[in-house]
This record gives structure tokens, C-alpha cells and sequence, in this order.
């Protein structure tokens, strides 16, 4: 039997009047965002559907705001499908879209920890300290061979595994350059990198000492029992019990996404539908990578606007 998974995006793919559509038609939308606002204690539809490119990309407003929008479109589409899911992910903060999805984190809770996760992110690094940069073109194996060249300029990490050609480089700016120009004059294979707009090297071990203060935050919330499969980014495997949340969440910080891996999973399990909900299509294009490279073909459907919404078949 066809199994579908609803997977989630994380930060990056955050654009000023990101689902905004969705308001005029769908009340169950506009109370998704009265839920999150009156959590964060201001308008987070005005800052979303008004505010500028410069606002919405700092880091404790882009990630309840990215949440909240995709989690307001799945609303939508639950009222008007009645349609649920049979394996839930996320990149990143996207995981927590997916918590919330499969009933083991509340919405609320959700967003408040999404707010403090951005805010102790931004403050971990200083600006300019730290990158983050794809490559594009090669395997995990053969980057991690290259970054181990690469030594004395500090840290240079793999902080993502994305899809079978797609490794993100993090950590130090000067050694992350280093890699890059490293990679690109060492591989026999044409490749591609580019520098993320991001505040800080998320995922990698100089984000480690702003995890223990994220531990913190997470140590109070609620966690229920999950009513579907979710994929978590620390392990790419399904979570097996409430417990195993919490520590993943805050290793998360320090640990590389393991993305393909958990797609790699969705597939080898009967996943052939693929539904990515919220701002952007890059999951979408991961996963079409990652099907591909498996030699399986699935259905990959992307809503983040009225237009993607009229045309999802379900």
C-alpha cells in the first residue's frame, strides 16, 4: 500500500508575504497565526504579510514565523482533504513542524521554542565568524575526505547531508572558504558552491555551548506520545519514543541533518507521495534527487501558495 509523508522546510526558505494568500479564504488559517502571536506577544501575520525582507530574516522571528506558516497551510489542507500523513520530516527547524504535525509537541509550546532556538542561535556567533556553504556536484564521502585536508584555519564541518550530490560545509569562515577553494581546485568532478545568507554555522560543534542553553529552554515542555512515523535530523531514523525528543532537539545544534538518510528511509518503507508544506520547493527538489539516485520513483508535491494548493492531488 502507497504510504505518504509530509515533510516540512527550515530556515532559508522564509520570503516577506510567505502564505498570505491563504488568509481570505481559510479561517483556520488567520487562527494559526492568533494562536502563535498571542504566544510571542506581537503580530506575527502583520510582520509576515507587511514587514520587510531585513525583519523577517532575523533568526527569532524567522523560525516561528517559517513554523507557523507551515503549519497554518497543513491546517488547510487537513480541513480540506480530511487527508493525514503516514511518515512526517523536516529539515531542521522543519522537525518541528513535523513534532507538532504527529501531536508530540503543542503548536503553542512549539513556537515559543522555535522563538528562543532563533534568538540563541543569532547570539551564538558573532556576525561574519562563522558560513555555511552547499556543495553541489559531489558525495558525502568525497567531501569529507576533502575537509579533512583542510586544518589550522578551525572548524570546517559537514553540517548537512541533503541529497546524494548535496553536502553543506559550516564553521569557520576562513576555513569553510578554505574548503570551498580546496574542493573546487582538487575535485575531478565540476562543482558548485555557494555561501548561505545565514547568521551562524548551524549544526556544527561551535554551536555546542548555545545547545546547553537551548536545553534549558526544552527542559519544561511537554512531550506526547507520536500518532505517525517522524524522522529525526540527528539519526535520519523514526524516533521510537517520546523520551528520545528532547535530547535530539538539542543535539540538533551540533550534529550534521541527516536528510538523505532520513528520505532514504521514507522510501525504503513504502513512501511513494511526497508533500512538502510551507515557503519554497527546495525539499521537494532533495528528495526528487534522492528517489532518483534509488532508482524509485515517487509523487513530489509542493503547497505554498493558493496557486500549489488548487493543484495538489491527493
Amino acid at each position: 500500500m502507497s504510504k505518504t509523508a509530509f515533510i516540512f522546510p527550515g530556515q532559508g526558505s522564509q520570503y516577506a508575504g510567505m502564505g498570505c494568500e491563504f488568509v481570505h479564504d481559510f479561517k483556520v488559517f488567520s487562527e494559526v497565526f492568533e494562536e502563535a502571536s498571542a504566544k510571542l506577544g506581537f503580530d506575527l501575520l502583520k510582520t509576515v504579510t507587511e514587514g520587510s525582507n531585513e525583519e523577517l530574516m532575523q533568526t527569532e522571528v524567522t523560525q516561528p514565523a517559517i513554523l507557523t506558516v507551515s503549519k497554518a497551510i497543513l491546517e488547510v489542507i487537513k480541513q480540506e482533504f480530511g487527508l493525514n500523513s503516514d511518515f512526517t520530516a523536516g529539515l531542521s527547524l522543519g522537525e518541528y513542524t513535523a513534532l507538532v504535525h504527529a501531536g508530540a509537541l503543542n503548536f503553542s509550546d512549539a513556537v515559543a521554542i522555535a522563538k528562543e532556538r532563533g534568538r540563541i542561535m543569532q547570539e551564538a556567533v558573532p556576525a561574519g565568524v562563522g558560513a555555511m556553504a552547499p556543495i553541489v556536484g559531489l558525495s558525502y564521502e568525497e567531501v569529507a575526505g576533502f575537509i579533512k585536508e583542510i586544518k589550522g584555519l578551525g572548524v570546517a564541518e559537514i553540517s548537512n547531508f541533503n541529497s546524494p550530490t548535496q553536502v553543506v560545509v559550516s564553521g569557520n569562515t576562513e576555513a569553510v572558504q578554505a574548503a570551498v577553494d580546496f574542493i573546487k581546485a582538487n575535485s575531478k568532478t565540476r562543482v558548485r558552491a555557494v555561501f548561505l545568507p545565514v547568521s551562524a554555522p548551524f549544526h556544527t560543534s561551535m554551536l555546542r555551548s548555545a545547545s546547553e542553553k537551548f536545553a534549558e529552554v526544552v527542559e519544561n515542555i511537554e512531550v506526547s506520545p507520536m500518532d505517525q512515523t517522524v524522522l529525526s535530523n540527528v539519526t535520519g531514523l523514526p524516533y521510537t519514543d517520546k523520551t528520545e525528543i528532547k535530547p535530539a532537539l538539542v543535539k540538533q545544534f551540533y550534529s550534521t541533518v541527516l536528510w538523505k538518510p532520513s528520505v532514504d528511509f521514507m522510501l525504503q518503507n513504502g513512501v511513494e507521495s511526497f508533500v512538502e508544506i510551507g515557503p519554497g520547493t527546495s525539499l521537494s527538489g532533495l528528495v526528487r534527487k534522492t528517489a532518483a539516485a534509488a532508482g524509485i520513483e515517487v509523487k513530489i508535491q509542493n503547497v505554498e501558495n493558493m496557486e500549489t494548493f488548487k493543484n495538489l492531488n491527493l
